[in-house]
C-alpha cells in the first residue's frame, strides 16, 4: 500500500501547535506537506491531488472542488474547534468525514472564560480598575454600575458543548438558563429551557453567542433581530465574527439598549484601529484568545495527532463534525487503512 499522505495548512503564527503534529507524523511513516495559506497552494497543488488527510486551520477555504479533486481524501481535520472554511455538506455529500479539536480543556476553558466575562461585565471591572490605576475619587455607592449575577436569566445561543458546559458550571448560580438549538440535544438539563432566538433576546438579562459560523448561523444576528433584544442587556461573543452586526451593536450600545459587551470575535481580525467598537463604553475586546489556556494548548496536538492516526486506520476521527457520513464512511475505509 503507498504511503499515507497529509496537507497540512496554517500559518506560522499557529506553529507552535502544528509543528509538533508534522513532525510526529513524519516519525510515524506519513508524507507531510506544509503550506502556510491558500494562496501559496497555486505554486504546487500536487499534493492536494493524493493526499490522505487535510490538516488545516478552520478558515482554510477547504471547498467542494479541492475535495473533488483529492480521490484519496479520508478526512479534514481542523487543530481548533471552528470549521468555518470547510465545506461540511460538500464532504458529507462526498463521503470525508470532517474533524475538530473540542477537546474538554477546550470548551472547558471557552466556557470558564464566558463566565468570567460576565462577571466583569456586570461588576465593570475595567471601570472600577481604572479608579485606582488612575488614582481617581473612588466613586459614591449611589453611582455604582455593578450587578450581581444572582437572579439574572442568561440565554445561550448555541447549546452545544461550550454551551452546555456554561450551562452546568451555572446551574447552582441562581440564574434562570435558557437556550436556542439547531437540533435538539439527546439530553436537555431539567435546569435549561430551551426557547426561540427572538424569545431568548427579549428575555434574557445576558446574551451569550455560543453557537458555530456556518451558512445558517452567519448574519444570524443582524440589526432587525437584535432590535429584539432585552433593554439593559449584556452580550458575549466567544465563538467566532459574523455572526452578529457589529454596527447594530455599536448603535445599539450608543443608545443605551445593550449596556455593555464582551466580544472575542469581530468581522475583521485583527480589529481595524478605526473600529467604532474601541470607543465603546463599558466593552472589553479580546483578540480571539479569552479561551486560549495553557492546558488547552498542551492538549491539542496530542489529539491532532490521535485523529490523524485513526483515520488512516480506518477509524473515525476523536471529534466528528458530521457524524451522518459515518455508517458509509466507514464502510469504505475500514478496509483501506494506511
Amino acid at each position: 500500500m503507498s504511503t499515507a499522505e497529509i496537507v497540512v495548512v496554517g500559518p506560522n503564527f499557529v506553529d507552535d501547535l502544528l509543528f509538533p503534529v508534522e513532525e510526529e507524523m513524519r516519525r510515524r511513516g506519513v508524507q507531510v506537506t506544509r503550506f502556510l495559506n491558500a494562496d501559496a497552494i497555486k505554486t504546487d497543488p500536487a499534493p492536494f491531488k493524493s493526499m490522505d488527510v487535510l490538516f488545516a486551520v478552520g478558515m482554510f477555504p477547504c471547498t467542494r472542488e479541492l475535495m473533488a479533486a483529492a480521490p484519496r481524501l479520508r478526512a479534514v481535520i481542523s487543530p481548533f474547534t471552528g470549521t468555518e472554511g470547510f465545506d461540511e455538506r460538500a464532504a458529507t455529500e462526498m463521503g470525508v468525514v470532517v474533524g475538530n479539536g473540542q477537546t474538554p480543556e477546550n470548551y472547558e476553558s471557552m466556557a470558564e472564560a464566558a463566565i468570567m466575562l460576565i462577571l466583569m461585565s456586570l461588576y465593570d471591572v475595567r471601570a472600577t480598575e481604572r479608579v485606582v490605576r488612575e488614582n481617581l475619587p473612588r466613586p459614591h455607592e449611589s453611582a455604582l454600575n455593578a450587578r450581581m449575577l444572582r437572579g439574572k436569566t442568561v440565554g445561550l445561543v448555541g447549546f452545544g458543548k461550550i454551551g452546555q458546559t456554561i450551562a452546568a458550571k451555572l446551574e447552582n448560580w441562581g440564574v434562570s438558563i435558557q437556550a436556542t438549538v439547531r437540533r435538539t440535544p439527546a439530553h436537555v438539563p431539567a435546569y435549561v429551557k430551551i426557547v426561540e432566538l427572538d424569545d431568548l433576546l427579549a428575555s434574557s438579562d445576558i446574551v451569550v453567542i455560543a453557537v458555530d459560523l456556518n451558512a445558517t448561523t452567519r448574519g444570524l444576528l443582524n440589526a432587525q433581530r437584535l432590535e429584539n433584544i432585552k433593554q439593559g442587556a449584556i452580550l458575549v461573543n466567544v465563538c467566532r465574527g459574523h455572526i452578529v452586526d457589529e454596527a447594530a451593536l455599536v448603535r445599539l450600545m450608543k443608545a443605551g439598549r445593550i449596556t455593555a459587551l464582551a466580544l472575542d470575535a469581530f468581522d475583521t481580525v485583527p480589529l481595524p484601529p478605526d473600529s467604532p467598537l474601541r470607543d465603546l463604553p463599558r466593552t472589553i475586546l479580546t483578540p480571539t484568545i479569552v479561551g486560549h489556556t495553557q492546558e488547552t494548548t498542551a492538549g491539542l496536538p496530542a489529539a491532532a495527532v490521535e485523529s490523524i492516526t485513526r483515520v488512516l486506520a480506518g477509524q473515525p476521527p476523536l471529534y466528528v463534525r458530521n457524524p451522518d457520513v459515518l455508517p458509509a464512511w466507514q464502510r469504505r475505509w475500514a478496509k483501506q487503512s494506511s
